[in-house]
């Protein structure tokens, strides 16, 4: 019976995990298309094809939801285990070399942001209308300074940082910045690439503190 209570419990938490993933795709395809405020738990509910109080119990609210949902876009699946702690972020710790650690880093965080930057963009102009998106987006911002700390921890390698560690946390901040990014691809026309070399030069002189080899 314990073998068969066990199964029981594994496919209901598969199934679990299941429609989280379709509720949170569904809320992303209709936040970037349509809004924030112009999408309903109703409207993302009918697109993830489940009962609107199904959207409620895993989430509990549409401003819990759009959290939720950055958070999943941040890491690019529904495993809650920190970006820092999981294998990409080691391969960049365990990178001798400065310089191929900022290109690791850089490549990492281009990643990154080109998946969480339209539902960011989407969060960040309804939170300014929206005193309750506002709070919930200041919470997503500060779950973010704090994991600087552990970014800046990972790149630092035997060398350390050129930078005393809160600043080198607050570079990191503002450099992986969606904001950053967007002002760059969209308002510069940069490419993806140009983007993520200049990232990468600007962790290695700027954080890192080291000479590029590509300045004369």
């Amino acid at each position: 019976m314990s073998v068969k209570r066990s199964y029981s419990s594994a496919r209901r938490d598969a199934q679990a995990r299941e429609t989280r993933r379709s509720i949170l795709g569904a809320a992303l395809t209709l936040f970037v298309a349509n809004g924030y405020a112009a999408t309903t738990i109703e409207t993302i509910a009918d697109e993830a094809g489940v009962a609107v109080q199904t959207v409620y119990a895993a989430f509990g609210s549409k401003r819990e939801l759009m959290r939720q949902l950055i958070e999943a876009t941040i890491t690019g699946d529904d495993d809650p285990t920190p970006v820092t702690e999981r294998a990409e972020s080691r391969a960049v710790a365990d990178e001798p070399d400065p310089h191929r650690r900022a290109q690791l880093d850089a490549a990492l965080s281009r990643t990154i942001v080109q998946r969480v930057a339209p539902i960011a963009r989407v969060a960040e102009e309804a939170a300014a209308s929206d005193p309750a998106l506002a709070a919930t987006m200041e919470t997503v911002r500060a779950a973010r300074r704090h994991e600087m700390r552990g970014s800046a921890t990972l790149l630092a390698g035997p060398e350390g940082l050129g930078l005393e560690p809160e600043e080198a946390a607050a570079t990191l901040y503002v450099l992986y910045s969606p904001q950053v990014a967007d002002m760059l691809m969209r308002d510069y026309g940069w490419s993806p690439q140009r983007y993520e070399t200049w990232l990468a030069r600007m962790i290695l002189e700027g954080v890192l503190g080291q000479r590029s080899p590509d300045r004369k």
